[in-house]
């Protein structure tokens, strides 16, 4: 199982610190949800590059890979 990466930034580009993200690996995979550093980065599990909804501050940000590795940036 790797790893991939959420950063939330806000619309000035400084980091969005404390702000809710949520994964949902589907049906079958369930979800996790975490709070980004004060750097504005939330680390997750993927589960073997299956695809998986991006949620942040509430909003999905849509489908998404979480391939290992990955990095995936949004503005709130």
């Amino acid at each position: 199982m790797g790893r991939f990466s959420v950063r939330v930034v806000r619309s000035n580009g400084k980091p969005a610190g404390d702000v809710g993200v949520m994964i949902d690996y589907g049906i079958l995979g369930g979800h996790d949800e975490k709070r980004t550093d004060r750097d504005g980065w939330a680390e997750f599990h993927n589960h073997g590059d299956k695809p998986g909804k991006i949620w942040v501050h509430g909003h999905k940000m849509g489908d998404h890979s979480l391939a290992d590795g990955k990095t995936y940036s949004f503005t709130v």
